[in-house]
């Protein structure tokens, strides 16, 4: 019985021995756990820590970036990006609007080079403009300064000649008066002038009643020399005269032509070869002196056969042997009316008659007829003098030809 006891005790005491080192056991496990408990929270708390300062960390550091891609662009609104696509379209922009060399430049950084090198040539083309800009407004002022003293200039010449106009209108007011003075007294020659020429008038008309009588007689006496001379042939196209002598260094030559034979100073001759009859040249009259006339070469045919002595002139309205008719018709002759014209063809020797008949020996022909209503110009072979000059066969000469030979 006390064994069974005694063994009992035994059991139990094993089994509270294996309690308490279970126990003991719980209580280390217990013990060590706490302790890496606490191990773990400091990492833990450790781990927050350094979270907590790398988020501050991350947070600084999207803030430079941030302000980063903001300052150099291309980058959303927030600036967390940058938009390749929009850095690529800036770079073409940029080679595309400067002209600049794409071949090298990959990135933005290589922009630079070409970038500051065109800045600094247009840098160079805007100092030069400047001082284009500063050399043109030196001109300006200097022009506006010499304008300002040509203002002046002119300010003081106007009241010059307003002076003078003052003095030119005092003086004319005396003449004024002058004149009216001249004009009474001519008022008054006037008066006895018309006296006069009613007394004349009555002189002419009697004379114009025995002019008429005696043109009778004339017209008919004119009638019977007009049939006669219709079978007289024309002057043939023979010399005028000939060249004494030749200045080739002066180009000067004399002619056996003279104040006597009514050569005038201004006529033109042409030249002709005495044997052969070949045309030479050209003289027109200088000087005239009684039995010869100096006069200039103007033009030579042929450099290697001048005009020389012996040569023959000729002038197709110029006839030393008698006195050559000529008629007018025009509406004026250049700058000479009909009057003019009379009176220096008779100077140069020539006739001129009104009319064409068979002693004429040249029409001359001025300004051509218009007509009044149309304003056309009226051709020469209406003309009633043109149509008989043709069928009287006489030269027809034109104002080009006729001017030239005759010097006027």
């Amino acid at each position: 019985m006390s064994q069974s006891n005694r063994g009992a005790a035994q059991v139990s005491l094993m089994w509270v021995i294996a309690f308490a080192v279970i126990m003991l056991m719980s209580l280390g496990f217990a013990f060590l756990q706490n302790s890496e408990r606490a191990k773990l929270q400091g990492r833990l708390d450790t781990a927050v820590s350094n979270e907590k300062v790398a988020k501050d960390e991350l947070s600084t550091l999207k803030q430079t970036r941030s302000e980063e891609f903001l300052s150099i662009g291309w980058s959303d609104e927030g600036g967390s990006t940058i938009s390749m696509e929009a850095l690529a379209a800036a770079k073409q922009e940029y080679i595309t609007r400067l002209g600049l060399d794409g071949t090298n430049i990959t990135t933005m950084s290589d922009l630079a080079a070409p970038v500051f090198a065109k800045y600094d040539e247009l840098v160079g083309q805007r100092d030069a403009l400047q001082t284009e800009v500063n050399q043109l407004r030196n001109d300006l002022d200097a022009r506006n300064t010499a304008s300002a003293t040509a203002l002046n200039e002119k300010d003081s010449t106007i009241d010059g000649l307003r002076r003078d106009m003052e003095d030119q209108a005092n003086t004319k007011d005396s003449q004024i008066v002058d004149i009216e003075r001249t004009r009474d007294a001519l008022r008054d020659q006037l008066r006895e002038r018309e006296s006069e020429i009613t007394t004349l008038n009555s002189l002419i008309d009697q004379q114009a009643r025995d002019a008429a009588s005696q043109l009778a007689i004339l017209s008919q006496r004119n009638d019977i020399l007009s049939s006669r001379l219709n079978s007289v042939a024309r002057r043939a196209d023979t010399a005028d005269g000939s060249v004494l002598a030749v200045n080739d260094d002066l180009g000067r030559a004399w002619i056996d032509r003279g104040s006597k034979d009514r050569i005038t100073v201004g006529m033109t001759f042409e030249v002709r070869n005495a044997n052969t009859n070949a045309v030479k040249g050209k003289l027109r009259i200088t000087s005239v002196e009684e039995g010869r006339a100096e006069a200039n070469v103007l033009s030579q045919v042929d450099q290697y056969d001048p005009v020389r002595p012996d040569d023959v002139i000729l002038n197709a309205v110029y006839d030393p042997s008698r006195t050559p008719v000529a008629a007018l018709l025009g509406n004026g002759f250049g700058k000479y009316n009909a009057n003019d014209m009379r009176s220096m063809l008779q100077e140069a020797g020539i006739e001129v008659r009104e009319g064409v008949s068979s002693e004429t020996d040249f029409l001359l022909l001025g300004t051509p007829f218009f007509d009044e209503e149309t304003g056309d110009m009226i051709n020469w072979d209406s003309n009633d003098s043109h149509k008989a000059a043709t069928s009287l066969s006489v030269s027809v000469i034109p104002m080009r030809d006729w001017s030239q030979w005759l010097g006027l």
